[in-house]
């Protein structure tokens, strides 16, 4: 159902991976890794598995290498060359990811060993006296897999071990070349028990029994339901043909389904075998046929085929029914609650739609209060409206105790002179998830109206995704399973920081109390930027004859029925729970498709007084926030942006690079001004002729700032000091050893940052320089 039908084909993305499944159903809880090997991209993607929701990966993209000791390792996109042994190289990446989280975690360890080539591992990994044949070296492989795993559990603290589950199994069966036991030809890459008959070992937390063997019939995708149960939500029976086997890790006999299923395509030839309790039948599309008491016959030596008798003949027919059933989209025996399956194994469903849709509007609440600064800071740079902020909210919020708001550094840049282009901007991509954010707030906080995680139709019985109907953040919010955690500002947090979804109430009601509930305005209120300079104002702007009015949004929902049938699209008529259920009508409202409108306005900015021929509107109606852009879109608001990095040292929200003095929390480009006291205390230059520094006991004076050609650095005393000069984005331009003049020639006009560092105490000092005309 997935389409891999062999090792080394792709996973597409419209399956439902586990990562990407946890973070949607856990609100992104759980921090991710996959380390190891990925062998499911294909073409090789050094992406593929952080579109597949993996927070970090690192390994290979491939099965396995041809060198233990000597590979090439991809790492978050970048390939990097290893001389180490790659069983010890694995398992301390994996030790190293586990000690940095300090949130709950999965970590999916896929080690390449005991995979050919046969090598011997370093001395201290193994016992057995001079291994040289395959199987001894396979054997020795296995040994240091094992040390090291032991190495692996043996770093968790003792409070971590205890609260982790631990799942250790192979991926297929043993290699030809070092197969014992299975006959000749039925070990790695057949449907033989030699093939996939595998260990599987769970302990850990939860699991109360203690050195049992479980005989009820599990398998490998088992491990996807079971997973979500122990960390995510309940299932019917299990999801997308797995079936949860949590409930066995405490009791011996909760394993009751009747049969299990696998089934691969090797040189163009389909091939499946299923069994119950008792039998196993393996067949293929050509027509051959084995079935063999699995019980009795472990070695599948004994086929029964042309020698059956009728109870035998009955089996198989069962068997071949059943396969054909879940080749077909699912069982009706499996216990899990597939396809159109009204309840577990529910298979008298009819053709009406069988969901119903719930919408919510109500937010979860305020839960917390600001304990941080909120940092804004906008001003003219570059002919472009240069904006930093912290992305920390200066309203109450609420939040999932995984993710808290905490300060996220952006440094963004708009047109001042914005022009509307012939074409509009999405903020989505084709495959409807998020491309861009919308824009930022004057409190620093990005609007990010488009879902983060994938709200999604979900097809019961592929598990694919159809991202035509994505969920609309604000009719689905709440608190409960399949809802938006959006809190009273309409906003929650993620990888990208605390964002805004919709109308911000919270935030209104903070900056002008009563705004979101009457007209109170006697001019237009400005929110923020959008992502093409544009600015954004709340409900109220003037009209096309200049008279201020609460502007209505052109969308309406579509009348009749959706047209899908509940498994590859949603059914039932347009409500409102998925953003597609809208369409916009041009001329039914005031405002266009991106919910602007082409209307000059006259707003007081922090440049000033600023006229613009086109703003946007945030609504209390679809779509509040719009949905995208009418003018050329900044790429620093792109999905994915690394926030800024750096340091502030005293805690005011401005990394140093952003603010002339870091060391004093009342000097910073927020700070009112004191005229005339020689201290810069808004960082805007006009009073920082001189600036005085104390580094290592010496005095050190930069002047004149702001300058034209050259900076002047003295020293009061001895010093071995090296300058650097850097951009705002932190790219050096100048760098000297002991010079007492800089020149700034040829540098345009802006702001930079100049760093002299203590090159004996390793101290540094920074200030930020403005060059003039």
């Amino acid at each position: 159902n997935t389409g891999v039908m062999n090792v080394g084909q792709n996973l597409d993305l419209e399956h439902e991976s586990i990562f990407t499944y946890l973070d949607r159903n856990t609100n992104d809880a759980y921090a991710s890794a996959v380390i190891g090997k990925w062998h499911i991209s294909q073409p090789v993607n050094a992406n593929h598995p952080f579109e597949h929701g993996v927070d970090f990966f690192s390994g290979v993209l491939a099965g396995g290498v041809n060198n233990y000791y000597t590979w090439q390792k991809s790492e978050n996109g970048q390939n990097v060359q290893v001389n180490e042994y790659i069983t010890s190289h694995l398992t301390d990446t994996a030790i190293d990811w586990v000690a940095d989280q300090d949130t709950p975690w999965f970590l999916w360890l896929s080690h390449i060993a005991p995979h050919s080539p046969f090598q011997l591992p370093p001395d201290d990994l193994y016992t057995a006296q001079n291994p040289t044949t395959d199987r001894q070296l396979y054997y020795a492989s296995i040994e240091a897999l094992d040390h090291e795993i032991g190495r692996l559990i043996d770093s968790l603290d003792p409070d971590t071990r205890e609260n982790t589950v631990i799942i250790f199994m192979g991926d297929n069966g043993t290699p030809g070349s070092v197969l014992r036991a299975y006959p000749n030809n039925r070990g790695k890459g057949t449907l033989y028990e030699g093939g996939i008959n595998i260990p599987f070992f769970i302990s850990g937390k939860g699991v109360t029994r203690q050195g049992e063997i479980e005989t009820g019939l599990t398998q490998t995708n088992d491990l996807y339901a079971t997973i979500i149960e122990l960390i995510s939500n309940e299932l019917p029976g299990g999801i997308f043909n797995s079936y949860s086997i949590a409930s066995s890790l405490e009791d011996a006999n909760s394993i009751e389904r009747n049969f299990i299923f696998s089934d691969y395509e090797r040189n163009d030839v389909y091939s499946w075998a299923i069994r119950n309790q008792e039998y196993k039948l393996i067949a293929n599309e050509n027509g051959n046929v084995e079935l063999y008491q699995i019980i009795d016959d472990p070695l599948e030596e004994n086929n029964l085929i042309g020698n059956l008798t009728d109870a035998e003949q009955e089996i198989l027919s069962i068997l071949e029914e059943e396969a054909h059933d879940i080749q077909n989209g699912w069982s009706c025996q499996d216990l899990i609650q597939n396809g159109e399956e009204q309840s577990i194994d529910d298979c008298n469903s009819n053709s009406d739609c069988p969901e119903v849709d719930v919408l919510s509007t109500e937010n979860i609440g305020c839960c917390d209060v600001p304990n941080e600064p909120s940092v804004y800071y906008e001003y003219l740079d570059n002919n472009q409206r240069n904006i930093y902020s912290n992305g920390y909210p200066n309203h109450d919020f609420c939040y999932n105790p995984n993710n808290i708001p905490t300060q996220v550094y952006h440094f963004v840049r708009v047109n001042t002179n914005p022009v509307v282009s012939d074409e509009i901007t999405p903020i989505v991509r084709e495959n409807g998830r998020p491309a861009r954010h919308y824009g930022i707030a004057l409190n620093g906080v990005y609007f990010s109206p488009a879902p983060g995680t994938p709200f999604i139709y979900t097809n019961k019985n592929t598990g694919e995704f159809n991202w035509d109907w994505v969920f609309e953040p604000t009719n689905n919010q709440g608190d409960e399973m399949g809802q938006v955690q959006l809190d009273c500002a309409t906003a929650h947090t993620n990888a990208n920081g605390y964002h805004y979804h919709g109308e911000m109430f919270e935030y209104l009601e903070s900056v002008r109390p009563g705004i979101t509930s009457v007209n109170s305005l006697q001019e237009p209120f400005q929110m923020g930027w959008a992502s093409d300079g544009f600015p954004i104002v709340y409900k109220f702007g003037p009209d096309e004859n200049g008279d201020l009015k609460e502007l209505q949004p052109s969308f309406q929902l579509i009348s009749g029925e959706r047209p899908g049938d509940g498994i590859e699209a949603p059914c039932g008529p347009y409500t409102g729970k998925y953003t597609r259920d809208y369409e916009y009508i041009e001329g039914l409202g005031d405002l266009d498709e991106c919910n602007g409108i082409a209307n000059p306005i006259t707003l007081q900015t922090a440049l000033g007084t600023e006229t613009f021929e086109y703003y946007y509107v945030i609504t209390s109606s679809f779509p509040q926030v719009g949905r995208c852009l009418v003018g050329t879109v900044s790429e620093d608001f792109e999905n994915g942006t690394e926030p800024v990095a750096g340091i502030d040292m005293d805690g005011d929200g401005y990394l140093s690079q952003f603010e002339c003095n870091d060391n004093d929390p009342n000097i910073n480009p927020s700070a009112i001004d004191i005229p005339d006291n020689g201290i810069d205390e808004d960082c805007d230059g006009v009073d920082m002729i001189t600036s005085v520094h104390t580094l290592s006991h010496t005095s050190v004076n930069i002047y004149p700032n702001p300058t034209t050609d050259f900076l002047l650095i003295e020293v009061d005393g001895n010093l071995n000091y090296r300058s650097r000069l850097f951009d705002i984005n932190g790219q050096l331009l100048r760098s000297s050893i002991n010079e007492s003049k800089m020149s700034l020639i040829h540098l345009p006009t802006g702001t930079y940052i100049l760093e002299i560092e203590d090159l004996n105490a390793s101290e540094k000092i920074t200030e930020r320089i403005i060059k003039t005309e």
